[in-house]
C-alpha cells in the first residue's frame, strides 16, 4: 500500500512540474518605441530606453496573465500576444498602460506549438520542431495560411525564431543564429557571412529593430551590434540588469 502512495505522489509531482515547465524560465522580447518586454512567470514588464544604453522601469504597464503563459511576443501596433498551448490570444494596451483583451483575433493551431513570433505585422510564424508555419490575419481578425509565406524547413530542431525586417528572419539553434530571408520565388535562403554566436551560454535571445542583438545570461543582458563585415561585437558598458 505504501509503494502505491508513493508511486501515486511520484506522479502527482511530475505532473506538477510538467505543468509549470513552460512558465519558470524568463522570456525577452523586443517592441517598438524602444521598449523591452522581460516575462516571468504569468508577469510581463517593460523597460524603456531614451538612449539604447539605459533601461527604465516602466511603472504601471505590467501584463499579468490570468493563466500559466507559454509564449509572449510583440505583435504590431499596441498588441502582444500571448500563447498557452496551441491558442495564442491577443491583447491591446492603451495609453494608461491598461492590457485588454481583443476578443475574435486568437489564433488556435491544428498542431503542437513549440514557439511563435510575429512576421511583417499581419503574420505569425508557427514554430514546430524544425518547421516554421507561417499564418496571415485580415481585418476581421481570421487567421489562414500564408499564400506568400512558404513553410521554413531547418536541418534541426530550432530553438527560437524571431523576425528582423523586410522579408528576413533569424534562427536560432543554442548560442548561435543563421540568418534567412525569402526570395523571390518563395523559398527560404540563407544569408551567408552574418551568423551571430555567443561564446557563453544562452538563457534567451532576441533582435530589436535597431540592428542589434540582446542575449540574455541569467538576469544579464547584453547587446551585440553588427560591422561591416559581417562581424558581431560586443557593445561595452551598455549591459543591463534587471
Amino acid at each position: 500500500m505504501r509503494k502505491v502512495i508513493t508511486v501515486f505522489s511520484l506522479l502527482i509531482a511530475l505532473m506538477v512540474l510538467s505543468k509549470c515547465k513552460n512558465t519558470s524560465h524568463t522570456h525577452v522580447f523586443y517592441l517598438n518605441d524602444n521598449f523591452i518586454g522581460v516575462r516571468e512567470g504569468r508577469t510581463v514588464k517593460f523597460y524603456e530606453t531614451k538612449d539604447q544604453k539605459t533601461w527604465k522601469y516602466s511603472e504601471g504597464k505590467d501584463f499579468v496573465g490570468q493563466d500559466d503563459i507559454d509564449d509572449v511576443f510583440y505583435f504590431a501596433g499596441s498588441y502582444i500576444g500571448v500563447r498557452q498551448g496551441k491558442t495564442v490570444k491577443f491583447y491591446q494596451t492603451n495609453k494608461k498602460g491598461e492590457w485588454n483583451y481583443s476578443a475574435g483575433r486568437d489564433f488556435i493551431s491544428p498542431d503542437r506549438i513549440d514557439g511563435v513570433f510575429s512576421f511583417n505585422g499581419n503574420a505569425i510564424g508557427v514554430r514546430q520542431g524544425r518547421t516554421i508555419k507561417f499564418y496571415e490575419t485580415n481585418l476581421q481578425g481570421t487567421w489562414a495560411p500564408g499564400n506568400r509565406l512558404k513553410d521554413f524547413s531547418g536541418d534541426y530542431d530550432i530553438d527560437g525564431a524571431f523576425y528582423l525586417s523586410g522579408s528576413f528572419i533569424g534562427i536560432r539553434k543554442g548560442g548561435t543564429v543563421k540568418f534567412y530571408y525569402l526570395t523571390g520565388e518563395g523559398t527560404w535562403a540563407k544569408r551567408p557571412g552574418i551568423d551571430f554566436t555567443s561564446n557563453n551560454n544562452v538563457d534567451d535571445l532576441f533582435y530589436l529593430n535597431t540592428g542589434s542583438m540582446g542575449v540574455l545570461q541569467g538576469r544579464t543582458i547584453q547587446f551585440y551590434a553588427i560591422n561591416g563585415q559581417g562581424s558581431w561585437a560586443h557593445k561595452e558598458g551598455i549591459d543591463f540588469n534587471f
